[in-house]
């Protein structure tokens, strides 16, 4: 019986690609189950034989026969490594699969991530520039009520026909706003 192996240094082993690893391993495995069932029929068909035959000379040659196919049987072994390697193979697509949808996942949350970063910048700027400008106003408001103040106070003081009066009168106001 003549085996099969395959070495890594084997030129056309190397220049296989995968796809074409698989559909040869594929192939192989049909052809080994053909094989092993060819084997085990003509297995069957030997050992009904053995029953029926009278003569010990022909009883040898057939047992023999029988021995050989069935030593034949079990050296077929490279059926179960080669669905193994299917399965692994079909493993390791899987997991590659995986890992390229992860790789994705990772690569859309980092640019959701620029862009929620983006944003935020963004709405931290017009925060800022919401409280400079409410800042601002709040500035504003407290001159005017200052000034508001001022002009009541100065609506309240007596009118003194002198001028100059007048003058240091609103002067002191304008130095002193608590006055009542």
């Amino acid at each position: 019986m003549w085996g099969l192996t395959m070495s890594s240094k084997d030129p056309v082993i190397e220049k296989m690609s995968q796809d074409e690893i698989m559909t040869t391993t594929r192939q192989v495995v049909q052809g080994l189950d053909a094989l092993k069932n060819d084997y085990r029929s003509v297995l069957h068909n030997l050992n009904d034989t053995l029953r029926v035959i009278e003569h010990p000379e022909e009883q040898r040659i057939v047992e023999e026969k029988s021995s050989i196919v069935a030593r034949s049987l079990e050296m077929i072994t490279g059926l179960g490594e080669a669905q193994v390697m299917l399965a692994l193979t079909n493993h390791l697509n899987a997991v590659e699969s995986e890992k390229q949808k992860q790789r994705a996942q990772v690569r859309r949350l980092g640019q959701e991530n620029s862009w929620l970063r983006e944003e935020l910048a963004g709405t931290q700027q017009k925060l800022q520039r919401s409280e400079q400008q409410v800042a601002q106003l709040e500035e504003e408001k407290k001159q005017l009520e200052f000034m508001n103040h001022l002009m009541k106070l100065n609506d309240n003081q007596p009118s003194s026909t002198n001028p100059k009066e007048m003058e240091v009168t609103t002067s002191l106001s304008v130095l002193s706003p608590w006055r009542p």
